[in-house]
């Protein structure tokens, strides 16, 4: 394995000196290579959306995009209105006012629903009346006293479009289910076409129309907001509130936030690199290389047709700063050998040699970390994993490339003299600049007194489960906005006056057509009703259940002079399908909304409180208990809707940490025995990478940080960025070793060399995370600040616990204290 080991590094040696003789051909080569993948940048696309968690081959995705194309868009966006008295002539003409402007002005409509057109129903002398709510404007104080007594009797209108207490009136704004009307229909017939039977209807193929698209979604909620903003005063206060303007929301300040990461990441480095390097070509060429790094990952991003999503976001910034720790550990060594023997190309196949492997291995862990992702059923995780994995074999593919072909050609004398030299010439005896003289000491310590620093990793990692033991599992896309977002204060208020947006839908199909109609199906279809407006867990509480049951018990009220006691199910099959056929024949489309055309499927859906996924799982499961009881032996039935879906996510996250955090284990452990080529020494080499784990874990539960769709990402990310300065150790300190069989010597040789790169790259990598902690977004907020204070922990593990292991483990070759 030692011998295969040299041969490798001999190979980049001479690589090296093959790019020295041929620069301009090998920079040729990779801008080719480079255009080829940033050509396709122009296309790249963003999607925030909640469906966008899962695969488009995933089956509960499926079952959603089906429900949708069924019925429609469950997703809408609620204007919560509180004036000094909704039923006023007054505030009505400004909500009548609102509501026209909302139909004239949004594109992508569907429709609006306010008091101003809900459908109503009235019997006239054994006849069915169907019209608007409002047709008949209120003239004087007693029609506004009717409106009101009206409103507030009707079961369907409270808690849908009026408070129970008649404080506070909504309205709904729903949005087309599809993108275009394109294909030769219009809007109406691609709906028409999805209440075909489903043997008609193919979920999957070329003639599916598109649903509405994340830009068009963007349109129809700013134009909403706009004309909130027109309308908004005193006397007509709006929230508004909705997934589709939480997805609005997550976007627009996704948008906002990443030019400023990436701006702010490429700062820091570049001040980083003028520190280190004091050197035009030390800053210029790693910032170059990084940058068509990252170019050429995103174009690749595009060219697959994926989407970056709100957890992709931090991959540009991410690939900033690894890719620019690649570059200083090349040039670290390039510059000290070029510093003691001034030539270049000597130069160049000795940092190929020395840390051409090195830097590899480091890129294979660090993508081993990212691509434990893959398997996870998280849709954007698993994105993440695979071209966050792709971009750092891109960056240490140019880095191992293209940088050594810049230095080549790159013009200038020998970079200015370093810190020895200086001290050396002020008489100090150490010879070492501050830096070297901190981590030797750290060395030294570690050697010295190895039990004492191993006892503080044993408390630190007591302290640290004791944190992790706290975790929880969220998914509250909400809670990632900011505190004093619109949007928040609007979702409370919902929750608190309507009894939630947030929808759970079960569609029931039967065996035949016009089974719907069935008087046993309708009794059911009202117990269950009953049921889940009567069923609550923890905070949670089911506001409304509405379905097509609750249109027959209102007309059959209403045809028998509007008597309370009539507000049930008709016994006779027939009397229901007369009065549907009235309803249908009124003028309204209501009922498209509720069954599909040939009535063998019946929607129902509930309407809840907004909180966190992990919150809804015991709603969950009492209602599906109940479904199960009540139509388990029809033809089928599946619960979807914003909220299961939400629960799913939570489910996948678990899932995805588990494995991710395996494979990324199993994977860089492997990469560790094979570099350092010895079991023993591999094994006990991943400690210091996996007590930073823990920590970061730990102090996540300490500060009650949630582990959501962003935050699982610390553990498989930072143990694959821990272990490259674990590898860059270990390899080093394994050569010094060989050479001079004393471990204090061994490790104060690779500390006072590779120690400063990995101390700059810890530099780099923890401020290019700690960036994520200006985020207007409250997820990226605790990633960063977890995963830059894990990389920090990990550089302590490298330089303290690392040497007192290797001390103990060579302790007969351990040399005394000098």
């Amino acid at each position: 394995m030692k011998k295969m080991i040299q041969k490798i590094e001999a190979g980049f040696e001479q690589m090296g000196r093959w790019i020295y003789s041929h620069p301009k051909r090998v920079i040729l080569v990779m801008l080719l290579f480079f255009a080829s993948l940033a050509s396709n940048l122009p296309s790249i696309k963003v999607d925030t959306s909640t469906e966008a968690f899962f695969s488009k081959n995933d089956q509960t995705r499926i079952a959603y995009d089906k429900f949708r194309e069924q019925f429609g868009r469950d997703e809408i966006v609620l204007a919560l209105i509180h004036p000094k008295k909704v039923f006023d002539r007054e505030f009505l003409e400004k909500l009548k006012a609102f509501h026209e402007d909302l139909e004239a002005e949004v594109p992508h409509l569907d429709e609006v629903q306010s008091l101003i057109n809900v459908t109503a129903m009235r019997g006239e002398e054994g006849e069915l009346i169907i019209e608007e709510l409002m047709e008949d404007w209120p003239e004087d104080d007693k029609g506004v006293k009717d409106l009101k007594d009206r409103v507030l009797s009707n079961k369907y209108y409270r808690n849908f479009l009026v408070s129970e207490d008649g404080q506070y009136t909504t309205v709904v704004v729903r949005s087309n289910a599809f993108s275009d009307v394109g294909k030769g229909m219009d809007q109406d017939e691609m709906l028409e076409d999805g209440f075909t039977e489903e043997e008609e209807v193919s979920i999957s193929g070329d003639d599916k129309p598109q649903l509405l698209t994340e830009e068009q979604n963007s349109e129809f909620v700013e134009a909403i907001q706009s004309l909130a903003e027109r309308h908004r005063n005193d006397d007509f206060p709006i929230d508004l509130g909705g997934s589709p303007v939480m997805v609005h929301d997550l976007k627009k300040g996704m948008f906002s936030d990443m030019p400023v990461f990436v701006l702010a990441s490429l700062v820091v480095i570049a001040l980083l690199l003028v520190l280190l390097f004091r050197h035009l070509s030390g800053l210029v060429l790693p910032i170059l290389t990084v940058i068509l790094s990252l170019l050429s990952t995103l174009g690749l991003v595009a060219a697959t047709g994926t989407k970056l999503t709100i957890i992709s976001q931090i991959l540009p910034s991410f690939l900033l700063a690894v890719g620019v720790g690649y570059s200083v550990h090349l040039l670290v060594i390039y510059y000290r050998h070029l510093r003691d023997h001034g030539d270049k190309e000597e130069a160049i196949s000795f940092a190929m040699g020395h840390s051409g492997l090195a830097i590899l291995m480091t890129s294979l862990t660090t993508a081993g970390g990212l691509f434990s992702f893959v398997p996870v059923k998280v849709a954007p995780v698993s994105d993440l994993g695979l071209f966050g994995a792709a971009g750092v074999l891109i960056c240490v593919f140019f880095t191992l490339v293209l940088l050594p072909a810049l230095l080549s050609v790159f013009p200038g004398g020998e970079p200015p003299e370093d810190r020895e030299k200086v001290a050396r010439k002020e008489g100090h005896q150490t010879g070492y600049s501050f830096a070297d003289r901190m981590l030797k000491g750290c060395g030294d310590f570690a050697v010295n007194q190895p039990w004492t620093v191993i006892g503080i990793s044993l408390l630190i990692a007591l302290m640290s489960s004791f944190g992790v033991a706290q975790l929880r599992f969220s998914h509250n896309p909400v809670a990632w906005l900011p505190d004093d977002n619109s949007l928040r204060s609007a979702t409370d208020a919902i929750n608190d006056h309507m009894k939630g947006s947030a929808a759970i839908e079960l569609v029931v199909e039967r065996s035949e057509e016009n089974a719907v109609k069935e008087p046993e199906f309708m009794k059911r279809l009202d117990e269950f009703n009953r049921f889940s407006e009567g069923t609550s867990y923890n905070r949670i509480t089911v506001g409304k259940s509405s379905s097509v049951v609750d249109v027959v018990k209102e007309i059959n009220q209403v045809l028998n002079e509007d008597r309370e006691e009539y507000y049930r199910v008709p016994q006779d099959r027939g009397m229901i399908a007369q009065e549907l056929l009235l309803f249908e024949n009124g003028g309204t489309d209501d009922l498209e909304n509720l069954v599909d055309t040939p009535f063998s499927k019946a929607r129902v859906t509930l309407k809840t409180t907004w909180v966190d996924a992990n919150q809804y799982t015991g709603l969950l499961l009492k209602l599906e208990k109940k479904i199960e009881e009540l139509f388990g032996q029809e033809k089928s039935y599946v619960v979807t809707g914003l909220i299961p879906i939400m629960v799913k996510t939570i489910t996948f996250l678990m899932e995805a940490m588990l494995i991710s955090y395996l494979i990324a284990g199993v994977v860089i452990t492997l990469l560790m025995i094979f570099l350092l080529s010895d079991l023993r020494l591999g094994l006990w080499s991943m400690i210091p990478n996996f007590l930073p784990i823990l920590a970061g874990l730990g102090v996540m539960g300490m500060l009650d940080l949630p582990l959501d769709a962003m935050s699982i990402l610390v553990g498989s990310i930072a143990i694959g960025l821990a272990v490259d300065d674990t590898v860059h150790f270990m390899h080093n300190f394994r050569r010094n070793q060989q050479v001079h069989q004393d471990v204090q010597v061994a490790v104060e040789k690779t500390l006072t060399s590779t120690g400063r790169a990995m101390l700059l790259t810890t530099i780099v990598l923890s401020a290019g995370f700690f960036i994520f902690i200006f985020s207007s977004m409250n997820n990226l907020i605790s990633f960063g600040l977890i995963t830059g204070l894990t990389i920090i922990i990990a550089l302590l593990g490298d330089i303290l616990l690392a040497p007192a292991m290797m001390a103990l483990i060579y302790k007969n070759q351990t040399s005394n204290s000098k």
